[in-house]
């Protein structure tokens, strides 16, 4: 054996070992000025689709791809893989590339990085139509702690289409999925807590404006006194009361409950109010009202939509109520005895059909005597047992307020207290409006 032929073979071992190392450090070197470049891009910012891009721009230049992309998706929920974020960019010419849903519910399961350098003939997705401008891509999951919260995917080696991808390139980009993914998740929470604070702001807001739509004191009547309240169980409520002056002894009392609860509940009782104040300046009779204010709500409302109204028109000169009811809670009158009877007359809610024709009754309040109109939130409150409030306890009250000759004020505020009481600590689930007006003895 020659010794020089020796020498030379292990020269070349030692300088291939030298290319393949130097090599090496230089595939590190580059991945640091890689994820380093990344790291100031994106560590400063809390814009999520800003940060998306330049994961995916720094992703498509590292890996020399056509495309990439970042989608964020839903875990935990009704449908797993629902994309709530897709950011996207392309360095081609192709149409943009959407990420397989088969690929999406493989990285689900198996929440690791994925190579495809032949998307026919991958044996992992036999039965899979891909896109024919898709010859290779390479998918890593972003994970936040242990939590799939989105895919990161570049697309189409340039230049390389026979051998696509390397692993190399699939390392890569798990580091960059990895290190990116906590940062992209911080500021989704930071924009969901803006939108969440912005959301209050605007409840508060409407809330304001709800409030101050709702009579802010009750007219003052001879031999009369009247009273209101309304407490909202969300920060805006379906519930409304109203007193509308008609002329100069007549007033229209006005309750009602809006189908649903929350915005659009609140949204429809302003629609409701202004109604039937435009219909109080030209009509006298409630039936009237309530035919007309059925066929406007009908017509601008969907059809799960509805409201139940109780309207009494007070004239104080007759000392008569003219009241109907649109499918409210049947309003109490009580008597100075102590007895009740139920105003009943009326028609279907307000909303649910239209050309409905409401009947109306006339009744006549004698001194001490009082007509109380509720919200079902007054009897339905529920305390932690499941136990409803109920009309006895309601009817207990009347009577007492009755025995005690007590001013409508302070009989509803006596109500709703008692009412909340009951409750206790159980969240109050439903608006608790009343309003109650009584014939003074004097």
């Amino acid at each position: 054996m020659n010794p020089f032929n020796n020498h030379t073979d292990n020269l070349e071992r030692d300088l291939n070992r030298l290319q393949e190392e130097n090599q090496r450090l230089r595939r590190a070197v580059d991945e640091l000025a890689i994820l380093n470049d990344l790291a100031l891009a994106i560590s400063g910012s809390l814009d999520s689709q800003k940060i998306m891009r330049s994961i995916i721009s720094k992703s498509i230049r590292a890996l020399n791809a056509e495309q990439g992309d970042i989608t964020l998706v839903a875990e935990n929920q009704a449908n797993p893989m629902q994309t709530l974020v897709r950011s996207m960019i392309s360095t081609s010419e192709h149409s943009p590339l959407h990420l397989n849903q088969n690929l999406l519910g493989w990285m689900q399961i198996n929440k690791k990085p994925l190579m495809i350098n032949e998307p026919d003939n991958d044996s992992r997705f036999r039965n899979v139509k891909w896109d024919s401008s898709i010859h290779s891509l390479i998918s890593a999951p972003l994970m936040a702690r242990t939590r799939l919260i989105g895919i990161l995917t570049v697309y189409n080696k340039r230049g390389e289409k026979k051998t696509g991808f390397t692993e190399s390139d699939q390392r890569l980009l798990s580091i960059i999925a990895a290190q990116s993914a906590q940062i992209v998740e911080n500021a989704r929470l930071y924009e969901e807590e803006e939108a969440y604070r912005l959301m209050r702001r605007e409840l508060e807001l409407a809330s304001t404006i709800q409030k101050k739509m709702l009579p802010a004191s009750a007219p003052e009547f001879d031999r009369y006194a009247v009273a209101g309240k309304n407490i909202t169980a969300q920060e805006v409520g379906g519930d409304y009361f109203d007193y509308i002056q008609m002329d100069e002894h007549r007033w229209a009392l006005c309750l009602g409950d809006i189908s649903g609860k929350g915005l659009p509940a609140s949204l429809l009782m302003t629609n409701l109010q202004a109604i039937l104040r435009g219909q109080a300046l030209h009509l006298t009779h409630p039936g009237e009202i309530l035919k007309h204010a059925n066929n406007q709500l009908y017509q601008s409302t969907s059809s799960e939509k509805f409201a139940t109204l109780f309207i009494a028109i007070i004239d104080l000169f007759k000392n008569t109520i003219h009241y109907s009811s649109a499918g409210h809670d049947y309003p109490f009158i009580m008597r100075s005895d102590g007895s009740h009877i139920r105003l009943e007359s009326g028609g279907l809610p307000l909303g649910m059909m239209e050309g409905m024709e409401y009947e109306e009754e006339f009744i006549e309040l004698q001194p001490g005597e009082f007509l109380f109109v509720f919200s079902d939130g007054v009897t339905d409150a529920t305390n932690i047992h499941g136990e409803m409030f109920g009309e006895e306890r309601l009817i207990q009250l009347l009577q007492e307020s009755i025995e005690k000759d007590e001013s409508p004020n302070d009989m509803i505020n006596k109500i709703v207290d008692t009412c909340l009481n009951h409750c206790g600590k159980a969240k109050l689930f439903d608006d608790v409006t009343a309003l109650a007006l009584k014939r003074t003895r004097i």
